[in-house]
């Protein structure tokens, strides 16, 4: 086991760039509209992840038999580069430094309009609440992109004299790409299968608690079971069919909670025995939700006192609805090696090594 968790963290380490803010860190300039946009890729890769991989053999039609297989196995969910950035509407409050940039770019100085109608003008603006655009990297973006924040413009009185003080973007270096362009998000896990009671594999899935640095603990588990209705049939089948139902669940530090379900058909046929192929391929329905939570600290003050950090909760859901797998498991007596690739929104890619009986 020791070996095994050890795969598992170096899996993870070598597609993560670790950074010296963490994740928590990244989210907490964040309100709950950024947030989820931020997040959104990540989230349908924990749970197309999550409903991957259960599957590499069919279960015989026979009635009892003696099947274990214990396999570690790695998954990983593509990202599209459409996802690497985004764009969003929603509530800021600029802080006395940002208001400093904005009135300077439309040449408003203590210079130019005197001290006390620039400091009027520079409270007015801190104690406003502006409805603005956020655009720039999710958390798969390029740690060299940052978030870029619209003013949206706004003309004030000062005694008897009007200042308009034009749109302008503030660039926020505390949130860029966290994940620095990662292709695809990685997750690995041990998973015991054992079977064959009419028909049946049961199926269990473990990855015990790693500590990825910035981003927080990993932990997941999950069971399952795979059945093969040509056991209830008086002829055999010309291919194994079977139904399966699989449901999991996974945390990442003390931000990410998520859970994925998966259902569906596969087909199969084994050629061989000692040594021999067995491709497959499934269709599926599945569905994953994923509760974010993380303290914001906003830029908004009360008579010139900061408001204290305030708690985002969310939940959102995976892009997957339905998918179809394809796959191939290639056994060397003992010795299981799997691969499969699923075409869904967020598509998937797992591989497994195994050692069955």
């Amino acid at each position: 086991m020791k070996k095994v968790t050890l795969f598992v963290i170096l899996l993870l380490l070598t597609q993560f760039n670790l950074k010296a803010q963490s994740l928590e860190e990244t989210l907490s300039n964040l309100s709950s509209t950024v947030g989820k946009a931020y997040v959104s890729p990540i989230i349908s890769a924990f749970g197309s992840n999550l409903n991957s991989g259960w599957v590499s053999k069919l279960p015989p039609a026979d009635f009892l038999g003696f099947h274990i297989d214990l396999k570690v196995i790695a998954m990983g969910s593509f990202f599209s580069s459409d996802v690497k950035r985004f764009n969003a509407a929603g509530d800021f409050y600029f802080s006395e430094y940002q208001v400093e940039q904005i009135l300077a770019h439309s040449n408003i100085t203590p210079s130019t309009i005197g001290l006390q109608n620039y400091n009027y003008l520079k409270s007015e603006i801190v104690k406003t609440k502006f409805n603005v655009n956020f655009s720039g990297p999710t958390i798969v973006g390029s740690k060299n992109e940052y978030l870029r924040i619209r003013f949206p413009g706004k003309t004030i009185q000062a005694g008897d004299q009007q200042y308009t003080v034009n749109p302008y973007e503030i660039t926020l270096n505390e949130v860029n790409g966290f994940l620095d362009g990662i292709p695809a998000f990685p997750t690995g896990a041990v998973q015991l299968t054992v079977g064959t009671i009419a028909g049946t594999y049961v199926s269990f899935r473990y990855l015990p608690s790693v500590n990825v640095e910035d981003m927080g603990k990993f932990s997941f588990w999950g069971a399952g079971l795979i059945h093969n209705p040509g056991i209830w049939f008086k002829n055999p089948l010309p291919l194994d069919i079977a139904l399966a139902f699989f449901t999991q669940k996974l945390k990442v530090g003390n931000i990410f909670e998520s859970e994925a379900t998966q259902y569906g058909v596969y087909a199969g046929k084994t050629i061989g025995s000692i040594v021999s192929i067995s491709p497959y391929a499934g269709f599926t329905f599945e569905n994953s939700k994923t509760t974010v939570k993380y303290d914001y600290q906003s830029n908004e003050t009360v008579n010139g006192v900061p408001v204290p950090p305030t708690q985002v909760k969310f939940e959102a859901e995976g892009d997957n609805n339905s998918a179809f797998t394809v796959g191939l498991n290639i056994k060397l007596v003992a010795i299981n090696i799997n691969a499969d690739y699923k075409f869904s929104k967020t598509k998937t890619a797992s591989v497994g090594v195994s050692l069955g009986f």
